[in-house]
């Protein structure tokens, strides 16, 4: 889970992951597609298949708004790391839109990217993988830039709808509380095109337009953000896709691995149930909660 300040073995996390209700795993490409060149993909995978977990998203491996020379270097590796990814049935991945550059004024950085997005789109869609984007919210990462570009979801909607049918949405319930966006917004994306879906919470008594990404709260910890809305919008465009908890990683100092997902499990447990979502019942009880 990339939301979460966890490190470990992979047998390790999965074990975690099982224990506290988790039916997924984040990828991370690179590290499989070694094992996998090593041994083989279904050794590479061994672990997450018995443990029956599917896997959430992986990040791109690719710097897709560098300038030509490192984009068109990353592309030489990215198909055969594509494949293995597929092969391993990881079919989501995620990247971030920069909010802002000195390079490029709106239009024609908008121009830029939908271009770049066509060019990963045909790999991906060749492939059967849909490339989620993230956005930045904060005024913070835009401090000190000339030309401010995608960090709300009404533009990110904007730029997807441009884009390549391979390409959707990472909704953000951080970055729709900093812009003052509504969970009815979510009717407004695109059919099918939301990828991946990241909670969390604010602190009490702070404007949601000053925040900065260490007052980043794990999810249900203050309430500041209806996520049950939020939940029952997805489930009204027919999401079923992963649900993940993003913290910054100073609010969960002094925690340990297992207290963190510990958490994460019952917070996302307790959204469930406020938005009146049905839990499905664990094929793995652990011996100790």
């Amino acid at each position: 889970m990339f939301g979460l300040p966890l490190s470990g073995r992979p047998s390790e996390l999965i074990e975690l992951a099982l224990s506290f209700g988790f039916d997924s795993m984040d990828m991370d490409l690179i590290d499989f597609k070694h094992q996998s060149d090593a041994f083989s993909v279904t050794h590479a995978r061994r672990l997450m298949v018995s443990a029956r977990l599917s896997n959430g998203v992986f990040m791109l491996p690719v710097a897709w708004e560098a300038d030509d020379e490192i984009f068109n270097r990353d592309l030489e590796t990215l198909a055969s790391q594509l494949d293995v990814a597929a092969s391993a049935d990881a079919l989501r991945a995620v990247a971030t839109v920069s909010p802002a550059c000195n390079e490029r004024a709106f239009k024609d950085n908008f121009e830029f990217h939908c271009g770049r997005l066509e060019t990963l789109g045909n790999l991906l869609a060749s492939r059967s993988i849909k490339l989620g984007l993230a956005i930045v919210p904060e005024a913070e990462a835009r401090a000190n830039k000339q030309h401010e570009f995608v960090h709300s979801l009404d533009k990110l909607i904007a730029l997807v709808g441009s884009a390549h049918q391979s390409v959707g949405i990472v909704v953000d319930v951080w970055g729709m509380h900093i812009a003052g966006h509504l969970a009815d917004m979510i009717s407004q994306i695109p059919t099918g095109r939301i990828v991946d879906v990241r909670l969390s919470d604010a602190p009490q008594d702070v404007p949601a337009e000053t925040l900065t990404h260490a007052q980043r709260l794990m999810p249900g910890e203050t309430g500041v953000i209806d996520t049950a809305s939020i939940l029952k919008a997805l489930e009204a465009v027919g999401y079923d896709g992963p649900v993940t908890p993003w913290a910054d990683r100073s609010t969960l100092a002094g925690r340990g691995r297992e207290k963190i997902v510990k958490l994460s499990g019952d917070r996302l447990e307790s959204a469930w149930k406020a938005a009146d979502l049905p839990i499905v019942e664990r094929w793995f009880a652990p011996a100790q909660k």
